[in-house]
């Protein structure tokens, strides 16, 4: 093969990866924005925004909302995203891996690191959280 042959196959791939790249980036940009946003719905305790960017037919909305309410109820517990890292998507659902810190000061809380893979699944033309699960997590005292 010839260095010609070589530029040549290295700028058809580079052609047809660019707006898939770009089409993955646009995702990515959207998907961490909704996690930044209901992190700053919770920061402001507001139960009704934050459940509003999880999707509703999730499996745990309706626990989440308890637990939600609960925790907002009585803690002074504030939230930032400390990563966010886009994984994938199929024709369904996204992926990312998001970390977030929550600290609190408050007597029995431990701030702490959570590691999550987090799944997108767009409601009504919207992405929203459909689940998260731990990866792990780490106490920050």
């Amino acid at each position: 093969m010839t260095t010609r042959s070589l530029v040549l196959a290295a700028l058809v791939l580079a052609v047809t990866w660019a707006p898939s790249a770009r089409a993955d980036d646009e995702l990515a940009s959207a998907l961490e924005k909704v996690s930044k946003e209901q992190i700053a719905a919770f920061n402001r305790k507001d139960v009704a925004a934050t459940m509003g960017y999880a999707h509703t037919k999730s499996p745990s909305y309706d626990e989440a909302k308890t637990e939600l309410t609960a925790a907002l109820g009585g803690l002074d517990a504030k939230a930032e995203q400390v990563s966010f890292q886009y994984i994938g998507h199929d024709d369904e659902f996204a992926l990312a891996r998001v970390k977030v810190k929550v600290t609190a000061g408050a007597e029995g809380f431990e701030d702490n690191i959570v590691d999550t893979i987090t799944i997108f699944h767009q409601e009504g033309g919207k992405w929203k959280v459909w689940d998260a699960y731990l990866v792990g997590g780490q106490l920050t005292k």
